[in-house]
């Protein structure tokens, strides 16, 4: 299931279906929430669709997930292995999402959050192969 979600969501974030890759996203959350793949996702289709302050919002909520000690631990004890298999897919060589990923890396760069920046660099490199 974790792949067909991934695969939905490169499919309709290369055809341009921003409106389909924000539900697919949403979908995603329902299901395993704060996880930081839908976040990101669901933060650059808002982005793309002008609704900047939103996308923000999310790209901040998916910092403070990653670097707050507490809720990286709170993070670690729910979800965890659902949110890990869904990361592992969203970056798996030929996984669609290169350019997304390099599109999440610029806006994180641009909010000056350069660490993760580099990461979501990481896992366009990874998804592009």
């Amino acid at each position: 299931m974790t792949l067909a979600l991934i695969d939905l969501l490169a499919t309709f974030y290369l055809n341009g279906n921003l409106v389909r890759m924000e539900a697919i996203a949403r979908s995603m959350l329902l299901a395993v929430p704060n996880d930081i793949v839908a976040l990101q996702f669901l933060g650059l289709s808002l982005y793309l669709r002008g609704r900047t302050e939103d996308a923000y919002r999310l790209f901040k909520r998916y910092v403070s997930l990653t670097t707050n000690p507490q809720t990286q631990q709170k993070l670690l004890t729910s979800c965890e292995l659902a949110a890990n298999a869904i990361y592992q897919a969203a970056t798996r060589p030929g996984s669609g999402l290169a350019k997304g990923w390099h599109g999440i890396a610029e806006i994180l760069s641009h909010l000056g959050y350069g660490r993760h920046a580099v990461r979501a660099r990481r896992a366009a490199r990874a998804s592009a192969g």
